[in-house]
């Protein structure tokens, strides 16, 4: 296979698309071109960690290794923690922790977390003990706090210093902090935070200038313990590029970056997606089978629950239904535009709970606003659906029904009318009652929702249908 493209940058692309669709034919040819593979890497560590990720273990450990140390620890920190996780249990121990050494160090903590439990313990064991005390003082904390999201590479300096001697001490660390370099924060002599300065405002400070007169010391910071959404949250509202993390007696023990917050809020996102509809909130393509059983299979049951609550409802209207076999083709269509009205009220304020735009003394006001809407949207989609439903059973029955297409026509319109306003009150009511009780807005909303919906809907249309006819 060639390749025939004019620069490097569509290369790299071109490739990542490659592996994305026919993984083998992008594996052979990086095996066979392996200058191209070795400049990717080292210009490109982003496009070779989404090629990696694209491949089998297996041929992704083998490409990995043929690469030089610093690349290809570079390549890893640009890798899921979970994918990067699964190319390293393919190598041997030793070569895993070599690598995780040369990786930043809140990345390395997430890759070791995500190791299968025995590769875990031989991966730290490999390790030099600087890097494993780190690592381990890393992975003490939950992945959704601060202290989970926090690299300990960050500068940190004592006040009594002049910002000339500061940036001759910075200068000296610049190859190992990186980007950790956008601030600069002031420390005592027992690591307790005393303020910050940017590194900008002290490259422009006169050089005999004490440290502690150029620094901010009304500073925002967080403890170890604090919820990442906390954290993403300071991290916008302020602008930062980084957070500083105190421990409980105030001293300095690490700083979230811009980009960590980034991906917090990425995470919380799929979280709360994947828990609306039942699947466990940490759970990806890569957790284990039997794992992710345990998590959804709870939310199974319920659903199987509340789908005979439904079988019940119906049952109720066994004659009616009976006598008028025509409405059982109408029933699905009242109880899924209701149900699909209360996922978008669903959405809509999870998603407003979650940017902070839904306090306790909005509540009422979002649940009005939502009736507002259901009440508009109702009339309108249900004089359609009168119209629709009278026009089929005129077309599908020829006159000849024992229900007439004016009362099917009204007993739809009854139905969508309060199904669209039982929907709307249900999807604006569910997170905020969760919240209440102190789950997750997100828990399985959408599960209750059809429970109610459908309960609701075909009730309803059934019960009309039974009074009118």
């Amino acid at each position: 296979m060639r390749l025939r493209i004019p620069r490097p940058l569509a290369v790299t692309e071109t490739l990542r698309d490659l592996a994305r669709r026919r993984p083998n034919e992008a594996e052979a040819y990086l095996d066979a071109h392996h200058d191209e593979w070795e400049e990717l890497a080292e210009n490109r560590p982003e496009n070779a960690a989404d090629i990696l990720e694209a491949l089998e273990e297996e041929g992704a450990a083998d490409l990995l290794k043929d690469l030089d140390l610093d690349d290809a620890a570079d390549v890893l920190d640009e890798m899921r923690p979970e994918a990067a996780a699964d190319v390293l249990e393919t190598i041997r121990p030793s070569t895993a922790a070599a690598l995780i050494e040369m990786m930043d160090p809140d990345q390395a903590a997430d890759v070791i977390g995500a190791l299968e439990p025995d590769e875990r313990t031989a991966v730290l064991a490999a390790l030099d003990w600087e890097s494993a005390a780190e690592i381990h003082s890393l992975l003490v904390h939950a992945v959704d706090t601060a202290g989970g999201m926090m690299t300990t590479d960050f500068a940190a300096l004592p006040g009594g210093l002049t910002a000339g001697e500061a940036i001759e001490t910075l200068r000296r660390l610049h190859e190992q902090l990186g980007s950790s370099l956008a601030y600069v924060y002031g420390v005592d002599d027992d690591g307790i935070l005393e303020g910050v300065v940017s590194f900008r405002e002290l490259v422009f400070a006169r050089p005999g200038q004490g440290l502690e007169e150029v620094m901010i010391t009304d500073l925002v910071s967080v403890t170890t313990d604090t919820d990442r959404e906390v954290v993403s949250e300071l991290i916008h509202r302020f602008h930062l590029v980084a957070l500083p993390v105190v421990d409980d007696d105030g001293r300095l023990v690490g700083i979230v970056k811009f980009g960590e917050a980034i991906e917090a809020i990425q995470a919380e996102a799929g979280e709360d997606l994947a828990v609306m509809f039942g699947a466990g909130d940490a759970e990806s393509v890569f957790t284990p089978v039997m794992q992710s059983v345990r998590m959804r299979l709870p939310w199974n049951v319920f659903n199987l629950v509340a789908g005979f609550i439904t079988v019940f409802v119906i049952s109720l209207f066994q004659d009616t239904l009976a006598t008028y076999a025509l409405l059982a083709a109408f029933m699905p269509l009242v109880a899924g535009l209701s149900g699909n009205s209360g996922a978008q009220a669903v959405a809509v304020t999870i998603r407003s709970i979650a940017v902070g735009d839904l306090p306790a003394g909005r509540e009422r006001r979002a649940v009005r606003r939502e009736l507002g809407i259901g009440v508009v949207r109702g009339v309108v989609v249900a004089t359609l659906g009168a119209f629709f439903a009278a026009g089929t059973v005129v077309i599908l029955t020829t006159g000849t029904a024992e229900v007439s297409p004016g009362q099917m026509g009204l007993i739809v319109f009854i139905s969508m009318i309060i199904g669209f306003l039982t929907a709307a009150l249900a999807g604006s009511s569910i997170p905020l009652l969760l919240r209440r009780f102190g789950f997750d807005p997100a828990m399985a909303s959408n599960i209750f929702l059809t429970m109610i919906t459908d309960s609701v809907g075909f009730g309803v249309f059934l019960a009309t249908a039974t009074l009118l006819i």
